[in-house]
């Protein structure tokens, strides 16, 4: 009878280990499969940067040349004001004509860049959110992982079932980052940095 006993306690224990062991193997699986997104998703933030910060850059350029062509325009509108003779007006009115083509190209050229450097701005602010789920999700999956090791060593049943609530919300951050569902976490990763 003790035998028994003894026999249904270690299948129970051993039932128990395999449940936990099966639970941080499918947590660490979805985790390494997590950390292949991140880190495709920290590339791509990266490339998103440096195409916004030479994107602004360039838009930096134009508006210095637009001033150039807006002080030229100036200052052959103010030659023609000064220069009444009919040759020269003439000479200056297709220059000013020219320099007015010129400027308007200048700042159509000025606001597709400045849409580019917005529009990369905006794409790095996108993907931080989908960065931080990830982030998110890795590090509750990863208590949740320490928790399932205690839970083995103490056989505290209650503990796997606490253990759930982290893995599941990490689970629950990434699969929404994988599926491109962005989740705010701007106020829990304030709180962590």
């Amino acid at each position: 009878m003790a035998d028994e006993k003894e026999d249904a306690a270690k299948q129970a224990t051993e039932k128990f280990n395999n449940l936990v062991a099966a639970t941080i193997a499918l947590l660490a699986t979805f985790t390494a499969l997590a950390a292949i997104k991140g880190g495709n998703v920290a590339q791509n933030i990266q490339q998103a940067q440096v195409s916004s910060n030479d994107n602004w850059a360039w838009y930096q350029a134009v508006r210095t040349r637009e001033d150039m062509a807006t002080y030229e325009l100036l200052r052959l509108n103010q030659l023609q004001r000064n220069h009444p003779a009919r040759a020269e007006a003439a000479r200056l009115a297709r220059e000013i004509t020219a320099q007015g083509a010129e400027l308007a190209h200048i700042r159509e050229r000025k606001d597709e860049v400045q849409h580019d450097a917005t529009a990369a701005d905006a794409s790095v602010a996108s993907l931080n959110v989908f960065d931080n789920q990830y982030d998110i999700s890795t590090g509750l999956i990863t208590i949740a992982m320490s928790l399932l090791a205690i839970c083995v060593l103490a056989q505290t049943r209650w503990l796997y079932w606490f253990s759930l609530a982290p893995g599941g919300v990490g689970l629950i951050f990434g699969a929404a980052a994988m599926g491109g569902i962005p989740i705010n976490v701007s106020l829990l990763t304030k709180l962590l940095t």
